[in-house]
């Protein structure tokens, strides 16, 4: 074992989740370096839901501005028909209450960029991990780098991963999403919409822009089907989706993994997609990462790595298994299309209590 004060770690994949385990890690007194197979970073993406948990997350990170500046909306937001009448209600104000902080709404690009900023040494770029062992990384430059702690933290196609468990390939839900990012008035209804088979979100983000999506099975990349699924919807949702630049839509299939007991092999582990991956109906795929990060970093502020990486399963394996599940179970009550279904659903959620749905919403930021 490495003396405490030499302690070096390195992270593959330089997102949400690698950078965050950086700055964990490095707070615990580890020298910590990240590997980017880009040759650049371009913060991309669209919008998100930083759930209470995610906020805690990133106040343990010394990043608590980034979800709880003054410009930063809160969230709250409904369910709702695809007219845009409301099914159920969630207060912003008794979410904040009642887990002590709030649920927001963050551009990706701006919590990418803010982790990017906090990092004391950057990432090196260009640097594909080809092959990982006890003590060693190496990259398809050639590059031989010793670690005494590797975390993989290399998204959904994790090479790390595949270098340390017999792991089933991803499972294609069948569900595309399109998302974007729009300027918007100031009024823009915050929540969810149902139709048949289709869900559309809206979600507002500092600076007067709306972070829309539109979900269904499909494929990919068609445009006019996207038209047609947005106009299902009351406005504004058919106006933000056209005022986007087409160049700027993403589109992407869903997938996810079933879960495993285990992340680790000695001194190798996982983190966030790479360990993980969620559908994105419960908003918590950002948010968990973040969670697992915070763990690792108080894991392994000791000295034994072993101890540290079980006591870092032991916290985190357990409610992402529950996250997994249930977000595929949000994802079948989200698309639903029988008529009948739709209508006990929508009857199911418009008379469960306020206090029931606070229940619910603690099943998904505490599972």
């Amino acid at each position: 074992m490495s003396d405490a004060s030499s302690r070096r770690a390195v992270v593959a994949g330089a997102g949400i989740g690698g950078l965050a385990a950086a700055i964990a890690l490095r707070r615990s007194g580890w020298e910590v370096e990240v590997l980017e197979r880009d040759a650049e970073i371009r913060p991309l993406g669209a919008g998100l839901s930083i759930w209470p948990n995610g906020v805690v997350a990133l106040r343990k990170l010394g990043l608590g501005e980034i979800a709880e500046g003054p410009a930063v909306p809160r969230g709250g937001g409904a369910l709702r028909r695809p007219d845009g009448s409301t099914l159920a209600g969630f207060d912003p104000a008794a979410i904040e209450n009642r887990f002590d902080a709030p649920l927001v709404g963050v551009h990706r690009r701006d919590l990418h960029e803010a982790l990017l900023a906090a990092q004391t040494v950057q990432p090196r770029l260009g640097s594909e991990v080809v092959s990982v062992s006890a003590g060693e990384v190496r990259t398809a430059d050639g590059a031989a780098l010793r670690a005494d702690l590797i975390v993989g933290a290399d998204g959904l196609g994790s090479a790390v991963r595949e270098a340390i468990l017999d792991a089933a390939d991803p499972v294609d839900s069948g569900i595309v999403a399109f998302r974007g990012i729009a300027e918007s008035p100031a009024d823009v209804p915050a929540g969810e919409m149902w139709a048949s088979g289709c869900a559309a979100g809206l979600l507002p983000l500092a600076g007067g822009l709306t972070y829309w999506y539109v979900a269904f099975h499909g494929e990919a990349g068609d445009r006019d089907v996207l038209d047609a699924r947005a106009a299902e919807f009351a406005s504004p949702l058919p106006e933000l989706v056209d005022a986007t630049d087409p160049a700027a839509v993403l589109s992407h299939r869903l997938f996810d993994r079933d879960p495993v007991p285990t992340w680790s092999n000695g001194p190798i582990t996982l983190l966030g997609d790479a360990a993980h991956p969620m559908l994105p109906f419960l908003g918590q795929g950002a948010c968990s990462a973040l969670e697992d990060a915070v763990a690792l970093g108080e894991t392994l502020a000791g000295g034994d790595v072993g101890a540290g990486l079980a006591a870092y399963e032991a916290a985190r394996v357990k409610p992402t298994t529950v996250l997994v599940k249930r977000s595929r179970s949000a994802a079948r009550v989200a698309l639903m299309k029988s008529p009948i279904g739709m209508a006990i659903r929508n009857r199911a959620v418009s008379w469960t209590p306020e206090s029931a749905r606070m229940r619910q919403v603690a099943a998904v930021v505490a599972p």
